[in-house]
């Protein structure tokens, strides 16, 4: 009499995830060269598992995130209010949400722009240590902390080749803080490609904006330089 044979059932494993701390950048980089925005979005759509935006409202962030937020209409968008917005930035945020029915996530710093004021006097100037110290409060740590409770796999932002040079030397797919693979669906396109997006579609854009973290239009405000 044979003996019935008990076999355990194969373990499947899950396919390896595409945007992990060991995903092969320059290939995907190399296959995504000259491609659509929009379809750089559908590629991140369907293999990204816990995707999150980083905005600042900035003037021409709202083709970036139209552009991100069609197929993914609840994706959380992170926005650190640092407190020294122009009074037009906060108006702009205001219709822009509304528009586009954001899922926004306010983070603060720790230290108001009044108390940072009244403690450490004005925005200091740049690239001095008080300037480094002053972006760390204001921008750097709640931006850490928003990531640090989200908990992204993927972090969408609208860097573009042309904005400095730090940017240049990027690509669509990076590897970004807080072990995320950031995606930059616009990277390749000019300012005149997204002034053109924003007209076609109607949509509101944001004409008087300051960030002190970068001082200067064409400096980085440390977030793009954490790895």
């Amino acid at each position: 009499m044979l003996e019935s044979v008990q076999t355990k059932p194969m373990a499947l494993k899950s396919p390896p995830a595409v945007f992990s701390p060991t995903a092969d950048l320059v290939l995907l980089n190399k296959q995504f060269k000259g491609v659509k925005p929009s379809e750089v979005m559908s590629f991140t759509v369907m293999n990204a598992r816990n995707p999150v935006v980083f905005t600042n409202f900035r003037p021409l962030a709202i083709a970036f995130l139209h552009l991100v937020t069609r197929p993914l209409p609840d994706i959380p968008v992170i926005w650190v209010d640092h407190g020294f917005n122009t009074p037009e930035t906060y108006r702009h945020i205001e219709r822009v949400v509304d528009r586009l029915g954001l899922n926004l996530h306010v983070y603060s710093p720790k230290m108001s722009a009044a108390h940072y004021t009244a403690v450490y006097g004005e925005i200091p100037k740049v690239d001095t240590p008080e300037h480094d110290r002053f972006s760390e409060i204001v921008k750097l740590e709640p931006f850490s902390r928003a990531m640090s409770e989200l908990q992204p796999d993927v972090w969408l932002n609208g860097i573009r080749h042309d904005q400095n040079s730090h940017r240049k030397e990027l690509d669509v797919f990076t590897f970004g803080s807080h072990k995320t693979i950031r995606v930059a669906p616009m990277f390749h396109l000019t300012e005149l490609d997204v002034e053109e997006y924003i007209y076609d579609r109607g949509l509101p854009d944001n004409h008087d904006y300051y960030d002190p973290t970068k001082g200067e239009e064409h400096r980085e405000c440390g977030l793009l330089l954490r790895t």
